[in-house]
């Protein structure tokens, strides 16, 4: 298996402006960064495009862009315009990817009525030359939150799976049921613990979510089925507790590339050379 890249979501550093979040991944030893929408709109707004994709030209790739969120909970006529403007902001930026989120809704919609959504975006994001992934959001609220229910929507759309160990915790994913898939299947790993003292996982929401080791999630054995698939793509540190922007975004950035490389090697992920951290 090859070295796993390593990525920083910019949800980690929420303190930190686009280019702030970039040099905060590249001297923590990142490789890789995911950014979100926001940060590209505020960018954008500065007139900071030229220095971001200049910036991107020594020492970092972009991640998928998360995201377009609410797919399945929002009519097209909601849902369209702003897949369109986020197709396009990807586009402008470089970004090659972008993350299909599901939403929350009372009734999920069968299969063909979710395939047919999935396949409309598929064809608006072609013409900005974007290419899509979907994620596995396992709030049981949410649209198709198993494992089986989004690999066979995602599996017919064509499109690489978001894997979150967060969302295969609360799913109550087996590594067994992790383990079966195709390594082809996954295109992006989220990685975060969870702070569990007092809650079941159906309490769990995203502000409980941690860096690697800080909490009580199943880590090892959700990556351990991740890895048993044979997949060598990125990981990508995603958290939200708010204690995260009370801290300096290169002090979070070296503790988030740290605490997920320990968890990695332990469950016989294969790191390679570590990168000498960027001083400037």
């Amino acid at each position: 298996m090859s070295s796993v890249i390593m990525g920083l979501n910019g949800a980690t550093v929420p303190s930190a402006s686009l280019e702030e979040g970039l040099c905060a991944a590249r001297r923590a030893g990142f490789t890789a960064f995911e950014p979100r929408v926001p940060l590209l709109v505020s960018a954008q707004a500065a007139g900071r495009t030229p220095q971001i994709l200049e910036f991107l030209a020594h020492g970092l790739r972009w991640l998928p862009l998360n995201a377009v969120e609410g797919v399945f909970a929002s009519p097209r006529s909601e849902l369209g315009p702003r897949a369109r403007e986020v197709f396009a902001l990807a586009s402008r930026f470089r970004v090659p990817q972008v993350i299909l989120v599901p939403g929350a809704r009372a009734a999920a919609p069968n299969l063909s009525e979710a395939l047919a959504e999935l396949r409309w975006l598929g064809a608006e994001s072609s013409r900005h030359g974007v290419k899509l992934l979907y994620e596995l959001i396992g709030f049981p609220t949410f649209a198709f939150p198993t494992l089986g229910q989004a690999y066979d929507l995602a599996r017919a759309a064509g499109f690489p799976l978001v894997l979150d160990t967060f969302h295969l915790a609360i799913s109550r994913t087996r590594p067994d049921e992790i383990a079966r898939l195709p390594a082809s299947a996954i295109g992006l790993v989220h990685l975060s613990d969870a702070l569990t003292t007092g809650k079941g996982l159906e309490e769990l929401r995203d502000e409980d979510r941690v860096l690697p080791g800080e909490g009580g999630l199943p880590l090892g054995d959700l990556l351990g089925g991740i890895r048993r698939t044979g997949y060598s793509g990125p990981v990508s540190v995603e958290v939200f507790h708010p204690k995260y922007g009370e801290r300096d975004p290169v002090a979070v950035a070296q503790d988030a590339f740290r605490m997920a490389c320990e968890i990695l090697t332990a469950t016989g992920w294969e790191l390679g050379p570590r990168r000498e951290r960027w001083k400037g």
